[in-house]
């Protein structure tokens, strides 16, 4: 392949090879000289307070070394939960005192030479309760309601125009309130933790996108300086939000480390992770549409209720979401936050927008019904160049083209608007359904390193973690393009601590924040090498490296002179070039990243916390769109709903990979028919803690459950947002797929199910739920 031609191909996947082999080492797989096993023992009530804890059983088992407790665990400092940005999932500390605050916390670990010896004693510790009223519910008597523009100031209620007042003056209004239940990530790789000290310092190794949080709480917790800690999670089983921060069995096993004198491998049993980990929310949205007789909306009033738990206040920000998605000129938007005896909520997958867009997007089809206008129609009449909430001009917006294209590949315009009157041969119901979907453009401060090497190869070390979405990927082609060399001889390090700041990679940030760094180092080490060749009294265009190619593993120019770089380098006495790089966001200055080295192509680059910033910038605002279209099929006497096609068009700029754009974007529909039809976390109001906590009862689609799926892309660069003029992807293709499919449910049956997931049993009724 010729030169600056990676950037948007098909290429394999930079690991594809690898990860088919078996070949990456995950978080669990690290092995240490005398490593030890540790698994914990979770409380049995849903909030209360230890009263007795017996571990006499358990440490008789032979092997153990140690059964910790609130009464014997080291005491850590405060962590920093700070709103759901700082460096640890939650600010309570478990096994700190003799307080259980929900069903499911750790009260004890059990630390053994075999893991089957560990998992043994646990099971044979016993604790005894006074138990507590407790509330896991957003309905329970004892939940407590916050307002949360009063207790988080930073997501203030949200105002344009005169929503409320326009409302009641509507000649059309509808007027519902949607729901969504808990839900849990559950990667196939379990939550994992290797700890090892080494003359006073730690080393971590285990699965996380976000290795710099990781090393931040850890050193805050254990009250020892950062420079003693590393983190390292090279490659990651599935995150999708779920790993965002430091949690509990990195704390835990770093102090069963420390107390032994021997490494500790941790891995979290499936059951335990739906309780020591954050989760999606429950939340409930009320939805109020005015709109006038000719089909303009005029008014959008959004109540949002959402999930927090006792100890932390984890902010929602639906309302940001709907007041931006279209040209609504009035909105008012609120939200209550409910404290239940749970763990802390987090992010997952679109966390915030996936259950937004569910409420709006089947909202305005329900209007669309009510006002006789094609639901895409009448979304298409509501499109806007500028940001309501902001008066700002988008960068790009490319939803008009997203409907477009997507209506007239589905076939949109055979659609029989009347529900229920499309039929298949078999006499199944037919529905057909759409919704639009959107996600914040983000991105966030970064730094990398490249050394170029005299036989052609290249090392680059950046800011990022490789959770399955390809990263490694994305950044193999644009070092490739920048460098001048093929995808195979770029070899990368990322998630490692040591070797590049590592902040959070997630929020479809990844790769807008990443490969700009790539390409800033890249840009040193060109610069490096057009000063060689100064020197040496060349022409500088000759040594281009865009124009060099492999000859015998080592680069020359393109009329085969030689050894081009080889002689550069060796000419100068090296035998090869480094340069490091930096990446701020639009607007962004290294002040707002103050952890970031301050120094431009600093040689020893510090680490970096999360620095994020967006939708807006200075002078626009950026978002990512998608446009669903769903056929799906109920039977006519058993209401099973079940998938056929799925066409899906996003808007995300440019697509750097193609190969790994697409699998984001199956992924994220698959996802879609899991949210809609079968996913929820079912809470225990009898005893609290997750009644499914396990992938048997945890209902997840199989291959059988999915149909051949469509997408698409624009495929226009948005240059105002980013160089590469590429924007978000993973998390938008989430957003809006689960109202598509109860749009098409609704359309097939004439049953409008408002509360996810949708159940046989709703639709074998007349009415709505």
């Amino acid at each position: 392949m010729s030169a600056m031609a990676w950037i948007g191909s098909d290429h394999v996947r930079h690991d594809g090879t690898e990860k088919v082999r078996g070949e990456p080492i995950y978080g669990a797989d690290r092995t240490a000289e005398a490593m030890t096993y540790a698994v914990p023992v979770s409380a049995t009530v849903g909030r209360g307070r230890i009263t007795a804890l017996d571990t006499t059983a358990a440490q008789r088992v032979p092997g153990v070394l140690a059964v910790l407790t609130h009464e014997n665990l080291d005491r850590l400092h405060p962590a920093d939960f700070a709103y759901g940005v700082g460096s640890a999932s939650t600010s309570y500390q478990p096994m700190q005192d003799a307080v259980v605050a929900y069903r499911g916390q750790p009260i004890a670990l059990v630390v053994a030479e075999t893991l089957e010896a560990a998992a043994e004693a646990a099971g044979l510790v016993t604790a005894g309760y006074k138990v507590e009223p407790f509330a896991v519910t957003l309905d329970d008597p004892a939940a407590e309601s916050v307002d949360q523009a009063q207790a988080v100031p930073t997501f203030p209620v949200l105002e344009i125009g005169e929503g409320d007042r326009l409302l009641d003056q509507a000649p059309v209004v509808v007027d519902a309130t949607y729901g969504t239940p808990a839900q849990h990530h559950n990667g196939l790789e379990l939550l994992s933790t290797v700890a090892e000290w080494k003359d006073g310092s730690l080393l971590i190794h285990e699965g996380t996108q976000a290795a710099g949080r990781v090393r931040h709480a850890l050193a805050n917790q254990l009250g020892i300086p950062m420079e003693m800690v590393r983190a390292v999670a090279p490659y990651l089983g599935g995150g999708f939000g779920q790993r965002t921060g430091q949690t509990f069995n990195t704390v835990l096993a770093a102090l069963a480390a420390r107390r032994i004198g021997r490494p500790v491998k941790l891995i979290v049993p499936r059951a335990d992770v739906f309780h020591m980990v954050h989760f999606r929310p429950a939340s409930r949205h009320r939805i109020r549409l005015g709109a006038r007789d000719d089909g303009t909306i005029t008014s959008l009033v959004h109540d949002a209720h959402a999930q927090t738990s006792r100890h932390d206040l984890m902010p929602f920000w639906g309302p940001e979401v709907s007041s931006r998605m279209y040209g609504i000129p009035n909105f008012r938007g609120t939200t209550t936050l409910v404290r239940l005896d749970t763990q802390t909520p987090g992010y997952m997958r679109a966390p915030m927008e996936m259950v937004t867009m569910f409420a709006v997007e089947s909202a305005l089809d329900e209007l669309a019904e009510r006002l006789h206008v094609d639901p895409v129609e009448l979304r298409r009449r509501h499109d806007t160049a500028t940001d309501p909430l902001t008066g700002r001009p988008f960068s790009s917006r490319r939803l008009k083209q997203c409907l477009d294209r997507g209506a007239e590949r589905f076939g949109w315009s055979r659609r029989d608007p009347a529900a229920g009157s499309m039929r298949a041969d078999d006499g199944s119901l037919v529905g057909w359904g759409m919704a639009a979907g959107c996600y914040p453009g983000i991105a966030s401060a970064a730094g990398s390193r490249i050394r170029l090497h005299e036989n052609g190869t290249a090392d680059v070390a950046v800011s990022g973690h490789e959770m399955g979405q390809g990263i490694r990927t994305v950044i193999a082609l644009v070092a490739a393009e920048s460098l001048g060399l093929p995808p195979d001889r770029i070899r990368i390090t990322i998630g490692d601590t040591r070797v590049a700041p590592q902040p959070e990679t997630g929020g479809s940030w990844g790769t807008a924040t990443a490969v700009p760094a790539v390409r800033d180092a890249a840009n040193d080490i060109r610069a490096q090498l057009h000063q060689i060749a100064a020197a040496r009294g060349e022409s500088v265009a000759t040594v281009d490296v865009t124009e060099c190619r492999l000859a015998d593993g080592r680069l020359v120019g393109p009329d085969n002179s030689g050894p081009l770089m080889t002689g550069l380098l060796m000419a100068a006495g090296r035998s090869s070039v480094e340069a490091t790089g930096q990446y701020y966001a639009p607007g962004q200055q290294p002040s707002e990243a103050p952890t970031l080295a301050p120094a431009r192509k600093s040689a020893v680059m510090a680490d970096v916390g999360s620095a994020f910033v967006g939708p807006a910038f200075p002078g626009f605002v950026t978002w990512s769109y998608i446009a669903h279209f769903v056929e799906v099929r109920v039977g006519a006497r058993v209401r099973r709903p079940r998938v056929t096609r799925m066409l899906s068009v996003i808007d995300c700029g440019r697509v750097i990979s193609r190969r790994t754009a697409t699998s984001q974007a199956l992924g994220g529909l698959v996802w879609g028919i899991s949210t809609a039809l079968s996913e929820e976390s079912i809470v225990d109001p009898r005893y609290g803690g997750f009644l499914n906590s396990n992938l048997g009862d945890y209902k997840m689609p199989v291959n059988a459950d999915i149909p051949t799926l469509d997408v698409d892309f624009i495929d226009e660069p948005d240059t105002s947002f980013s160089a590469f003029g590429i924007k978000g992807l993973g998390e938008v293709v989430h957003v809006g797929a689960a109202a598509a499919i109860t749009n098409a449910i609704y359309h097939a049956t004439g049953v409008r199910v408002r509360d996810l997931p949708v159940h046989i049993e709703d639709l074998m009724t007349e009415t709505s739920r």
